[in-house]
């Protein structure tokens, strides 16, 4: 097994105040000061862990313009009334949404490869979709795959008014099929944010058909996904959905691994991403 080297990241320090309290909390002679000591650390170890997310925002790019009324849409839209009136075939939750940061991280991604065809599957309220579009050359497409046509009736204003709408080519069905029928030319970079038990399916899809190219990238969104890949002890707290998805995503990253048609590197941003190229 290969040795690693221990990385100092935010996430570590958590873990040693976490460790230094439960230590402390495991002493038969705890006394008042030793509680103290170990609310205080707990407490700080919980502002880190509040903060991350909130800093990043704030030190990093906020999307092009145009998105801003878009993700106050996902926000703000009446979800429970479109499953209620059959618009949309599952329960959304506003919180899918990549939103300014990731979906920002992946049109520089697009820019830095200088990618012209894009595919997305799994569009939701499209929010990477038009960063990402807005990133693209005058020439250059997304083409996004999505399930439901209310989402893109939702999005296609949004992409109209922040000047992208002529780059976005919105497919309406089931992913899979597009991806065994498709001969079109392989695009430069694809990201999947979709159902996460249909990952693996889209994976091979992908590179058994050749879609994508030879420098392209490949990103896979969630593969963190709220921690259950990672521990196991989550389960018990966690939805059923949760738990399938977890372990999805689980099986999904070790297969990736061992696939020796690829390099992968899984970055922790916000839920995960694996960063996926050719060899």
């Amino acid at each position: 097994m290969s040795e690693v080297v221990p990385a100092e990241t935010p996430i570590l320090t958590v873990s040693r105040l976490v460790e230094a309290s439960l230590d402390q909390l495991r002493s038969p002679s705890l006394t008042d000061a030793d509680r103290q000591s170990v609310i205080g650390r707990l407490e700080l170890a919980n502002r880190l862990l509040n903060g991350l997310d909130p800093y990043l925002d704030s030190v990093s790019s906020g999307g092009p313009p145009g998105l801003q009324p878009l993700i106050h849409e996902t926000i703000h839209h009446d979800w429970a009334r479109a499953y209620q009136e059959k618009k949309v075939s599952f329960k959304v939750n506003p919180s899918w949404s990549a939103g300014a940061y990731e979906g920002s991280f992946v049109a520089l991604v697009a820019r830095a490869v200088g990618a012209k065809r894009v595919l997305e599957i799994g569009m939701f309220t499209g929010t990477t979709t038009l960063c990402v579009a807005s990133s693209l050359p005058s020439d250059g497409k997304v083409v996004c795959l999505e399930i439901d046509q209310y989402f893109e009736d939702l999005a296609r204003p949004y992409f109209e008014k922040a000047g992208v709408s002529s780059k976005i080519d919105v497919k309406v069905g089931k992913a899979l099929d597009f991806l065994q029928s498709y001969n079109g030319e392989p695009f430069d970079l694809i990201f999947i944010d979709a159902d996460k038990t249909g990952y693996l399916g889209y994976f091979n899809a992908i590179l058994d058909r050749g879609l994508l190219s030879k420098n392209g990238v490949l990103l896979v969104d969630n593969v963190l996904y709220k921690g259950l890949p990672i521990t196991d002890g989550l389960q018990s707290e966690s939805t059923a959905e949760r738990v399938d998805n977890g372990g999805a995503l689980k099986h999904f990253n070790q297969v990736v691994r061992q696939d020796k048609r690829v390099e992968v590197c899984v970055l922790p941003i916000r839920d995960g991403v694996s960063f996926i190229m050719h060899k």
